[in-house]
């Protein structure tokens, strides 16, 4: 996994979209918009499994969300190198 000054490339990692069904929800009166309503569910992205619908490509090799220009909050202000960030990677085996 490409890592610069120990933190993360996010585009070969995709460990934060594939952690929980829980989230990203959205928050505060922002209901998706822009987002294709195949890709949302009950007020929070789509999830297969505990994947990000909007979620493409293998975890830990190559990744892209599909509707980054719109990603939720909780998304945008997920930050790479995080401690949530060393966990989510931590628990999918993509970090000791």
């Amino acid at each position: 996994m490409a890592m610069v000054d120990s933190i993360p490339d996010c585009e070969s990692c995709g460990a934060c979209c594939a952690y929980s069904w829980e989230w990203p929800a959205f928050i505060g009166d922002w209901d998706g918009d822009g987002i294709m309503e195949h890709l949302k569910e009950d007020g929070r992205m789509r999830c297969n499994g505990n994947r990000c619908a909007a979620l493409m490509g293998t975890l830990g090799d190559s990744v892209f969300c599909s509707v980054y220009e719109h990603r939720p909050l909780v998304c945008r202000e997920f930050t790479a190198g995080s401690d949530a960030c060393r966990t989510v990677r931590a628990h999918l085996g993509l970090e000791d």
